[in-house]
């Protein structure tokens, strides 16, 4: 079974660029967390679903990375924040901090 947190995420546009959608996030991610596992959204995404869960990614990623004190592996990282390792790489990879080769 695929492990998606969540199948879709919708703020209709008057609720837009309040940070809903950036609250619905990341309330997956920590249901997600509770049930000891690593998600994913259902994908394809939209662009704009590329854009917020990006934008999510990135600032948990850089939390995370500023807060440990210790190396970590990229399994450690998703399995800290509940970001699948997939995700964890591309994000990284977007943000210019890996080069990763399969």
């Amino acid at each position: 079974p695929e492990e998606y947190n969540v199948a879709c995420i919708l703020s209709f546009p008057p609720y837009q660029r309040k940070g809903y959608g950036k609250f619905m996030i990341s309330l997956s991610y920590e249901l997600t967390k509770l049930e000891g596992k690593v998600g994913s959204p259902e994908k394809p995404l939209s662009d704009l679903g590329k854009l917020s869960y990006r934008s999510y990614w990135t600032y948990v990623l850089l939390k995370e990375l500023r807060d440990t004190q210790t190396a970590m592996s990229i399994r450690d990282i998703s399995r800290k924040t509940a970001i699948k390792t997939e995700d964890v790489v591309s994000t990284l990879q977007h943000l210019e901090l890996i080069k990763y080769w399969k």
